[in-house]
């Protein structure tokens, strides 16, 4: 318990919630709680481009932390594409997913809507998905984990000019108001955060980053206001998690993609978790545990 209220005093020093006592409530208003093994992507990511090519030295820093004695890479996320993501580094990882009322925190920053305001907004949040996680560690609710281990949590926003920041969506209709944003003003950016932790020392490696999308406005609007079903309803009728991601935004998705013009600073990033961003985290990580 020592180690928690620790935790717990540092989130909050570094990023400050509304109240001392909020915390502890989210964490105790979480839903659900799974573990799960790595997997393979989907074929829905075929032909997706992660971006350039990982610098010898980024592959270096996957490759000593893979052969990292008693170092488990624990993924705080239910999200495909970070798992695909991971595979392709490649670093091998269990899931662990602890999650908390995102919307319950940051109200202030998501009222200014700006893109300084969504960096904030998802550094705070993997902070607090984190202490989620060191929860369940403390308390040995993690499995597969046995020694030292590395948390990795991340959020993801998208933010547009005339909406400012965008969440999953929280129903259909909110929804349909993005994709219709996206064919109005064709170009969005996603800011991304990706926060690593060592357990038990607690030290921590905090980046952000962003990308561009690019829509072909006119393509979308014509499909969005002409007959039949329009591409928010092709998503749904395939089953996508469009509901699931930041702003409904699915690049990977074939749907999707024939409405992209390009992608300014990586899929990856858009997709919610940057490489190189993960990599310079774990190289500071090992070089203090």
């Amino acid at each position: 318990m020592r180690a928690l209220q620790t935790i717990t005093i540092t989130l909050l020093a570094l990023f400050p919630l509304p109240s001392p006592a909020l915390l502890t409530t989210l964490l105790a208003a979480r839903p659900f709680m799974t573990s799960l093994s790595s997997s393979s992507s989907s074929s829905v990511f075929r032909g997706v481009n992660l971006g350039p090519t990982l610098s010898p030295h980024h592959t270096s820093v996957a490759s000593r932390f893979a052969t990292a004695p008693a170092l488990t890479l624990v993924l705080s996320s239910g999200s495909s594409t970070r798992r695909m993501i991971l595979d392709s580094i490649p670093l091998d990882y269990k899931v662990h997913v602890s999650p908390v009322d995102e919307r319950g925190v940051g109200v202030e920053l998501r009222e200014e809507g700006s893109k300084e305001s969504a960096r904030k907004l998802v550094e705070m949040l993997a902070a607090i998905k984190r202490g989620g996680v060191l929860e369940d560690l403390e308390a040995g609710r993690v499995e597969g984990v046995e020694g030292g281990c590395v948390v990795l949590t991340a959020d993801q926003v998208v933010t547009h000019p005339d909406l400012g920041i965008l969440e999953k969506p929280l129903n259909l209709s909110e929804a349909s108001t993005f994709m219709s944003a996206y064919a109005s003003t064709p170009s969005v950016t996603t800011v991304g955060s990706v926060m690593l932790t060592h357990f038990p020392s607690l030290r921590s490696s905090l980046r952000t980053f962003e990308a561009t999308v690019l829509f072909d406005g006119p393509k979308l609007t014509a499909d969005l206001e002409g007959e039949g079903p329009n591409l928010l309803d092709r998503l749904v009728e395939s089953g996508a998690p469009v509901m699931h991601c930041a702003g409904g935004l699915m690049v990977e998705n074939p749907l999707v993609r024939e409405f992209v013009v390009g992608v300014e600073g990586g899929e990856d990033a858009v997709l919610g978790l940057a490489r190189t961003s993960v990599l310079e985290c774990v190289e500071e990580i090992m070089g203090v545990v």
